[in-house]
């Protein structure tokens, strides 16, 4: 009988947005919901019930169902360029071709012996003085970065001036990895006080290779 009501409360649909029902309870204490009286010996009550959907309990929090708008599909989103290494530049130094990479491409103008460049009239010992029969190492002996005019034809001194141009993604890369190799072999040896120099700076060559 139970399930017939609720079927009938259905079918009434929005017309019967509350409606009566008999709740019948029998002399064994079992009750039952029916839509006609109940039987002749059950204690009958009236209940009111309603058809409409519950509410709610608080706390719930119901979703709202989000619908694609209409029109036509909007375009996705362009994809994250990548992010590029630091601009390098690959220089050369005249008086010997040895390359090096530099972060500006507009290093200062030198001075070198007009020997080393293999000028006429001069030799590499007449450059460096007697006994000497090659040019020392870069960085052996100090040369003036920019004697006065007397001095350098005294000297015989010329004003050179590096060639650079730009270095290519894969030629700065290597450099920043060769580097930060160096870095870090240096780090792992270093005492605290070198420690906090270079620490900062091996962050900087990390942070400049996520491009690569």
């Amino acid at each position: 009988m139970r399930l017939s009501l609720i079927l009938w409360l259905l079918v009434l649909g929005p017309a019967a947005a509350h409606a009566e029902v008999y709740k019948c309870t029998n002399a064994a204490g079992g009750v039952a919901y029916q839509d006609v009286p109940c039987a002749s010996g059950d204690a009958e009550t009236t209940v009111r019930m309603s058809t409409q959907p519950a509410a709610p309990a608080p706390g719930d929090s119901v979703e709202p169902v989000q619908r694609a708008p209409d029109g036509p599909a909007q375009a996705a989103p362009p994809p994250i360029a990548s992010k590029d290494p630091p601009a390098m530049w690959l220089c050369t130094r005249p008086e010997d071709g040895k390359q090096y990479m530099s972060s500006d491409g507009s290093p200062p103008t030198r001075m070198v012996p007009s020997g080393i460049l293999g000028q006429p009239g001069k030799s590499v010992g007449t450059a460096f003085g007697k006994g000497n029969v090659s040019a020392p190492a870069p960085g052996v002996r100090r040369i003036a970065a920019a004697p006065v005019a007397a001095d350098a034809a005294a000297t015989d001194y010329v004003a050179v001036q590096d060639q650079c141009e730009p270095a290519t993604r894969e030629a700065t890369c290597a450099y920043l990895q060769g580097e930060y190799d160096k870095l870090h072999e240096k780090l792992k040896h270093a005492f605290k006080d070198d420690r906090a120099v270079l620490e900062p700076q091996l962050y900087a060559l990390d942070r400049q290779m996520d491009g690569c």
